[in-house]
């Protein structure tokens, strides 16, 4: 059933009726008044050591580029018709489903789509994603409520107002990325929305992250009502937050730093909101609070792949615990409002290994399908061959193009991580220069200095397959301003060079290179992070190998079989079911000690087009093979098959033939071995 609310007798009139309240939201807005340029920055938050730069400012290039654009070509813009509930008109007049959820998983793809549209340029894209948006823009109740009737007054308690914030993301970014035709129509019917809503954002669980579109609203009105409506809406959740489902945040597990009780999702949603507070108001308390729920993740749960164990609540970190693919987006994003709080590189860290292991890792390479769980070590991905309690047995690891179906969040998600990284590549400090905080081919398009001068710079490089990154700074006349440059912890000697000279550079304690000058037309800044080989630990004995950036697993040759489950997916967008065809049952025999002797490190030359299809770089160690680490099988159903956890090697033989194996990046695997038996003694 299609909603009838302030309908309108034609296309033409709803297209006017918009116009007209641009027209109105301009004048109340000021929008009008542009900078040097055609760039108008986001209002930037008081307290930020980092600012965001609007959606568009970055747009990537090079290899980059054509993964994203192989990603709109393919689910990004194609989802909507090949699997519900992203078929139906679910923010464009849907108002029939037997719960809240299908908006929610609808709202995630139209956040992702959006800003892909937007950092690409990509025209059909964003006519798709305008639908919804003008359509509920146009359809604001008398009272000021943005969204479906559904759940403005839902009959299911645990609804709350969580779509809104999810689908509210696509109208920050559309709105930062064009303030002068819809950015402030856009506020200002947010901000009705808010304050003249009267149910509790406390609870239910998930309904305290409106405090992101609030504070996102406060920021561009002044209206210090969402201020104290957000900051309310915390206390609220406090007084819940210590129950499992509702994030186990007491301050007591938090400050004392313990392992997370609690819903994977819902967790990294949450715990990014102090950290917003701050940005708006300065409280410190704010900030440690965020800071001590963030370190929970990092020090308990975090996998090689740049992602903590999620399937759903958090995990252990063994070879066999997984993620969620929604926790790859839901936490990079979350990581990025701390980096912009503290200044502090460890984050960027953090979202760069995630975005280059764990997001590729799960996506099938011609951008048609991806996984609901994705783990380090999946020898097969069926039907039944999830290993992860409590889902064992089920389709959640199967290549799909929706594969959680009834749970369709990842479908959704997945689109939202890559857009996100391009969008925070770069940001602004306090004294309006730039930080190059995450890399990558890309150009990027800013205003600089004190007197707002345009500048572009473009970023030449293959990394994180190749070591060197070089700038290209292009402005009508010279200009100062401080650049930064994100030195990853993984580098320890940076090298830097202006104009082929080598330049000396203010390090930071926050893992900066600062270079103050004057910029002039034609400058070119080289930065070079030389990347080591080094190996990492893992529970019963594993371990793992990685250089720079990169995770690098052992491939397993894999055969691929479609289905088609009607409504889900279809012939030209299938699930697959992917089962091994060579061995994978070995141990790495390696000497951390003599990493440089024992591990051969190459790299293919010329220019990287399609890293995850065909992987530019490799890693050739010695493993062992170990007779008798077989699948595991299902006792209650023996033709059903698990990848098995790493072997106890007092009752395994392990061969002493020592076979030289080559390793690729992990997102460039399917099925893959990443954290291996240590078989060297």
């Amino acid at each position: 059933m299609k909603t009838e609310r302030n309908s309108f007798e034609s296309e033409v009139d709803r297209r006017e009726f918009i116009r007209l309240a641009l027209m109105v939201s301009a004048f109340l807005m000021g929008s009008g008044r542009k900078v040097q340029g055609e760039e108008r920055q986001p209002t930037p938050t008081s307290y930020a050591a980092l600012h965001a730069l609007p959606p568009g400012a970055v747009r990537p290039e090079g290899w980059l580029r054509s993964y994203m654009e192989k990603q709109a070509a393919r689910l990004g813009s194609k989802l909507p018709e090949v699997s519900w509930p992203f078929t139906g008109a679910y923010w464009a007049g849907e108002e029939s489903a037997e719960s809240w959820w299908p908006w929610e998983q609808k709202g995630y793809w139209l956040d992702g789509a959006t800003r892909l549209a937007l950092v690409l340029q990509d025209e059909q894209l964003m006519a798709q994603v305008r639908t919804s948006i003008d359509f509920t823009l146009a359809h604001a109740d008398a009272d000021g409520y943005l969204g479906p009737r559904f759940f403005k007054e839902p009959k299911d308690p645990s609804c709350g107002r969580w779509p809104q914030n999810v689908f509210f993301r696509s109208l920050t970014a559309l709105a930062d990325a064009q303030p002068e035709q819809v950015g402030g129509m856009i506020a200002i019917e947010m901000q009705k929305h808010y304050l003249a809503d009267k149910v509790s954002y406390g609870t239910p669980v998930r309904n305290v992250t409106n405090i992101e579109a609030m504070l996102w609203c406060y920021g561009r009105t002044d209206d210090p009502r969402l201020l104290a409506l957000a900051e309310n809406t915390w206390r609220e959740y406090m007084k819940v937050a210590e129950d499992s489902e509702h994030g186990d945040m007491p301050p007591l597990r938090v400050y004392a730093d313990s392992p997370i009780n609690c819903h994977g999702c819902t967790y990294s949603e949450i715990m990014k909101l102090p950290v917003i507070l701050y940005l708006h108001t300065g409280k410190e308390e704010y900030l440690r609070f965020a800071q001590g729920a963030m370190r929970r993740v990092s020090d308990h749960h975090m996998l090689i792949d740049g992602i903590p164990s999620t399937t759903e609540f958090y995990r252990t970190t063994t070879s066999l615990d997984s993620h969620e693919t929604c926790d790859i987006s839901d936490h990079t994003w979350s990581w990025g409002y701390i980096l912009m709080a503290t200044g502090d590189s460890t984050w960027a860290d953090q979202v760069e290994r995630a975005c280059f292991n764990a997001a590729p890792g799960a996506i099938k390479n011609d951008w048609k399908s991806l996984q609901y769980f994705s783990c380090p070590n999946q020898f097969l991905a069926t039907l039944n061959s999830d290993h992860n309690y409590p889902s064992a047995g089920g389709h959640q690891m199967a290549y799909q193009p929706n594969p959680g179906q009834n749970v369709a969040c990842c479908a959704g998600n997945v689109h939202r991580i890559f857009p996100n990284y391009v969008i925070r590549m770069w940001m602004k400090d306090r004294n309006n220069g730039l930080a190059a905080v995450l890399y990558g081919p890309s150009k990027l398009n800013t205003v600089v200095g004190l007197d707002n001068q345009n500048i572009e710079i473009v970023q030449t490089t293959d990394f994180p397959f190749d070591e060197r990154i070089h700038l290209k700074i292009n402005t009508a006349r010279p200009v100062e301003f401080p650049l930064s440059l994100r030195v990853p912890a993984w580098c320890t000697a940076p090298q830097l060079t202006v104009n082929g000279a080598p330049a000396s550079a203010q390090k930071t304690d926050k893992g900066f290179l600062v270079l103050h000058r004057t910029f002039r037309p034609g400058d070119e800044v080289v930065l070079t992070l030389p990347m080591r080989v080094a190996v990492t630990r893992w529970p019963q004995n594993g371990i793992g190998i990685e250089r720079g950036p990169l995770v690098y697993s052992m491939p397993i040759k894999e055969v691929w079989n479609a289905h088609v489950e009607p409504k889900y997916s279809t012939a030209a967008f299938p699930g697959w079911e992917v089962t091994p065809a060579s061995a994978w049952n070995y141990g790495m025999a390696i000497d951390p000690a003599k990493l440089e002797s024992e591990v051969e490190f190459k790299s293919e030359p010329g220019t990287v087009v399609d890293p995850w299809e065909n992987p530019p770089s490799t890693l050739t160690v010695p493993l062992r093979k170990i007779e008798g680490w077989e699948l595991r099988a299902n006792p209650d159903n023996p033709s059903q098959r698990f990848t098995p956890p790493l072997p106890d090697l007092s009752e395994s033989s392990v061969s002493s033939t020592v076979e030289r194996v080559a390793l690729i990046p992990y997102g460039a695997t399917h099925l893959r071995v990443t954290i291996f038996p240590e078989v060297r003694s």
